[in-house]
């Protein structure tokens, strides 16, 4: 079907995300699909080089595109941008594809994808998941918070934040567009993305709940700090009003780091002009959180390059890290024994309709040959307890691991 004004309508019916997605993975576009917290669009975009350029995020300069980091990226030259060659939005969850006007390169892209994938079956079969685990690997990683209890207790650092990886055997095909459907309905709170990058071989799955960097149309810049975790749940399976939430002081403490550490990067580089709400109970698909929002107006401070200072300042902030930001990451590249690669790293769009919003990787997923390795981390105070830390990953990693059939 050839795309003309005339028929741009009836063809427009025929996209679905679905469609996008295999037509640009088949073709090794560097892809990816995402939807922010408590919105109804999808966002497609695809880079055509299927090679995302390595850059430093600048938020005044950058073209538009998408950035993912790994949580290593000392100097922030470590940064993926995959540049915005397509971008489509799809509205009511991936069903109609958003009026727009199309570029003839927009259009050949379509209607491409339209004859090589519109009558390929898309019926959607659940996969089977084997989880990989060893009674050992939580015990290990019992030992190392452990560890992490005895250099606070001698004053190396103040916080750590341990992870872990949890290999799962996939048996059967995924559907990335059902899952990241899912996804979207399980947790409308969360940044919700799907990242395929040919170069690596690998697709990153994600609902993550923390917002790092959101700088809008108007200079209004956002962060939060998010950390303390419980069930959302009681034992007998009544959902906990955030309202009802108790407490714990390690969890309180805990959330507090991450807000002392905010506040200092606004302090070196002199702003005090910030509106701080919170800390407040916040839900999180299965779980529930200690959230504190900051904002800050640069055009009223004058600041332009506020977002991109504080973005090199923040990563990787106290809640994936932890405090003094150096210790904690001297231990956890010591003591981890694995890469985290894009986990704990951050991602999201830059210079999207006027806007850019950068989120933590957290609660992802990295998906490579019929294996997924799921992440999970915790932050370690003097008052953890290794089992209770434990589950806490576990939980944590469900988030993901819920949309499959075990």
């Amino acid at each position: 079907m050839k795309v003309s004004t005339e028929n741009l309508a009836s063809f427009q019916k025929e996209i679905t995300l679905d469609l996008l997605w295999k037509s640009a993975v088949n073709q090794q576009f560097a892809t990816v699909i995402w939807r922010l917290p408590k919105q109804n669009s999808f966002h497609f975009l695809a880079d055509v080089s299927g090679r995302p350029s390595k850059c430093k995020i600048n938020f005044e300069e950058l073209e538009s595109g998408f950035c993912i980091s790994p949580f290593i990226n000392a100097d922030g030259n470590e940064t993926l941008l995959l540049k915005n060659d397509y971008h489509f939005v799809f509205e009511e969850n991936s069903k109609t594809i958003d009026n727009q006007e199309f570029s003839l390169s927009e259009k050949l892209f379509l209607e491409k994808s339209i004859e090589e994938f519109s009558t390929i079956n898309h019926d959607f079969v659940e996969p089977k998941i084997v989880i990989k685990q060893s009674l050992a690997e939580e015990i290990n990683f019992e030992k190392l918070i452990v560890k992490a209890k005895l250099e606070i207790e001698q004053k190396v650092v103040q916080k750590v934040v341990l992870s872990r990886m949890k290999t799962v055997e996939i048996n059967g095909h995924i559907s990335i567009i059902e899952t990241f459907n899912k996804l979207s309905e399980k947790y409308p709170n969360a940044f919700i993305s799907a990242i395929y990058l040919p170069e690596h071989n690998c697709i990153w799955l994600g609902a993550s709940p923390e917002l790092l960097v959101n700088l809008d149309e108007n200079g209004i810049f956002k962060t939060m700090s998010l950390a303390g975790t419980q069930s959302a749940f009681e034992k007998d399976g009544t959902r906990i009003s955030p309202n009802n939430a108790r407490w714990s002081q390690k969890e309180i403490e805990e959330q507090a780091f991450v807000s002392r550490y905010i506040i200092e990067c606004f302090k070196k580089v002199r702003v005090r002009e910030y509106i701080e709400i919170g800390p407040k109970t916040v839900e999180a698909g299965n779980l529930l959180h200690l959230q504190t929002d900051y904002a800050v107006d640069t055009n009223a401070i004058e600041f332009k390059q506020f977002a991109t200072v504080l973005l090199e300042l923040l990563h990787p902030t106290s809640a994936v890290c932890g405090m003094p930001k150096a210790s904690a990451l001297d231990f956890i590249l010591k003591y981890e024994n694995y890469k985290r690669e894009f986990y704990s790293g951050f991602l999201g769009p830059i210079n999207i309709n006027s806007s850019s919003n950068i989120f933590v990787n957290l609660r992802s997923m990295k998906l490579s040959d019929n294996q997924a390795y799921v992440f999970a981390g915790a932050g370690i105070t003097e008052d953890s307890i290794p089992e209770k830390e434990w589950v806490e990953t576990e939980l944590k990693m469900q988030t993901l691991l819920s949309v499959f059939e075990c």
